[in-house]
């Protein structure tokens, strides 16, 4: 019975109430005697402790959850195992969407676009580590203090090159009332499975009902193949048109026919009204022609400057021998419709030694200085009109974060800071800030967003990450409830007391507000910084109380 660990300690975690169940394992609330903060400890059930591929699931679930770390991808803490009870210890969040949509039956459209953004922002990011998830479903999304939405349960998750031994091609997985057709039919399956399942998920969260009902696993499934869901505005006439069109082409029956990756779903939820905004990210899109060279920021280094020179110098050249024969050109070759690419480098990422300042030339692959010496000479015979605009069929992206985070694109470190670079057009990046040191309890150490550039745009990209510290407080009455209220801006933390000695906040100024029956309410106002011994700050708190 999952009774059975109540009160328990297990490794360093002291089990203190039941939070769920499911097939292979229970979740449970408990403490962190270490840190002296409440975790979700999910143990597999008993009778499955000594079977190998069970205990290999259950542990490959932490370690592919821990991989894909990103906000809105529920954290792992700790993977062990202690006299055959093997456990997984995560974040504590205290809602899931199936228990929210069983308060409130249906959800305002939109909290839908929101929940959609976040659930959308973790797929893209587990899809692009090559992992499906293959169970999204309101009970696997949980609602974080702030209503953000974090996705939970990598269980049925299977990375695109897992053995075959953890996971069988064409072995039918998931939930069936969130099946997709080509997972109902038992076929291999890849990300837009899992949109299908989201577009199920925020149909019943907008209506209140699920697409198709039935009355076996049989029914359900044949649904899913062959019977077209009812419009969702036939349910809930105050949706709007736009998000109803999102939702039904989640559920099309074939994959060709959904959004194709999780960023072109983001993209569409993006550009309803009341989106919310995505990580700073700023997009200021210009003509069809445009300036193919974005102006040198004022403080950039000497260095840049020249670049910036070499590249206009470059760029003119280019202008005088694209017309020219393909026989006469350095090279030999054609050049198309490319254009010259400039680069800004950030300090301390590496160029190939031709192109120690930046500069790049696409396929005509000559130097600057060469195209120069041609340049001169082919101007001498014929004149070009230097008024026609160049077609920019390139994007520019410029990210910025914090002076100590590292900046990865597409999984690649790329520097530290800034960075800036164009990329093609429709190129789509998994960008991702990072404070390397912080610890991984830390959320906002990381900020992920994904980005689809389109020709001619100008990015600006912001991605605030902050570090974390440790706050151990000593409050009396131990039944107090304790409220920090970040005075930057975020969400509130509010516990009692009895709970927890201490917490992980991010770093900040917070207000504390303790509460207690029969005591006088008390406030404080607190600094988190963290320390360079990573020392916890300490701090006491005691009530007046009749």
């Amino acid at each position: 019975m999952p009774d059975r660990y109540l009160g328990q300690i297990i490794s360093k975690y002291q089990v203190t109430r039941l939070l769920g169940s499911g097939a292979f394992s229970w979740v449970y609330e408990a403490i962190d005697q270490d840190l002296e903060i409440p975790v979700a400890l999910k143990i597999l059930r008993p009778e499955f402790s000594g079977q190998e591929l069970a205990e290999a699931r259950f542990r490959r679930e932490a370690a592919t959850a821990a991989r894909l770390r990103h906000r809105n991808i529920v954290t792992v803490r700790d993977v062990g195992q202690v006299d055959g009870t093997v456990f997984v210890a995560m974040d504590l969040h205290p809602l899931t969407l199936e228990r929210r949509l069983a308060l409130a039956g249906r959800l305002p459209e939109v909290e839908c676009i929101r929940i959609g953004t976040d659930v959308a922002s973790a797929l893209a990011i587990a899809h692009a580590g090559g992992v499906i998830h293959r169970d999204i479903k309101p009970d696997n999304i949980l609602l974080s203090t702030d209503g953000e939405a974090v996705v939970a349960d990598f269980g049925l998750a299977r990375a695109l090159a897992s053995a075959p031994a953890l996971s069988a091609t064409n072995q039918v997985m998931g939930t069936p009332h969130y099946f997709s057709p080509e997972q109902a039919r038992g076929q291999e399956i890849d990300g837009r499975s899992d949109l299908y399942a989201l577009g199920v998920t925020l149909y019943r969260a907008a209506t209140g009902h699920l697409p198709f009902e039935g009355d076996d696993w049989y029914a359900v499934a044949k649904h899913h193949i062959e019977t077209a869901p009812e419009p969702p505005r036939t349910f809930a006439r105050e949706l709007s048109p736009a998000f109803e069109a999102i939702v039904l082409r989640l559920l099309a029956k074939q994959p060709d026919q959904r959004y194709q990756s999780a960023t072109q779903l983001l993209d569409a939820l993006g550009a309803l009204p009341g989106a919310p905004e995505r990580s700073g990210f700023t997009s200021r899109r210009s003509a069809h022609t445009v300036d193919a060279f974005p102006a040198v920021r004022a403080s950039a280094r000497p260095g840049v400057v020249v670049t910036a020179i070499l590249v206009m110098g470059t760029a003119l050249t280019w202008m005088l021998l694209r017309d020219q024969p393909a026989s006469t050109r350095p090279g030999g070759g054609t050049s198309g419709d490319s254009a010259v690419r400039a680069t800004v480098q950030p300090s301390g990422i590496g160029t190939p030694a031709d192109s120690a300042l930046g500069v790049r030339v696409g396929p005509l692959g000559t130097t600057a200085s060469a195209l120069t010496t041609a340049a001169a000479a082919a101007d001498s015979k014929r004149t070009v009109s230097r008024s026609r605009p160049v077609t920019v069929r390139t994007a520019w992206a410029e990210i910025e974060a914090p002076d100590s985070a590292q900046i990865y694109v597409d999984n690649r470190l790329v520097g530290t800071r800034r960075y800036s670079d164009e990329f093609p057009a429709g190129a789509k990046l998994a960008v991702r800030a990072v404070l390397a040191n912080a610890s991984t309890s830390c959320t906002t150490a990381v900020r992920d967003t994904a980005i689809t550039l389109k020709a001619g745009d100008r990015v600006a990209l912001s991605l605030p990450v902050r570090g974390c510290a440790v706050v151990s407080y000593d409050v009396t009455p131990r039944d107090a409830r304790v409220t920090f209220t970040p005075l930057d801006g975020g969400p509130s933390v509010e516990l009692r007391a009895d709970s927890a000695r201490a917490l992980s906040l991010p770093e900040g100024r917070y207000e504390v507000r303790i509460q207690a029956p029969r005591c006088v309410m008390g406030t404080d106002t607190l600094q988190v910084a963290r320390r360079a011994d990573d020392a916890a700050i300490t701090r006491r708190f005691p009530l007046i109380c009749s």
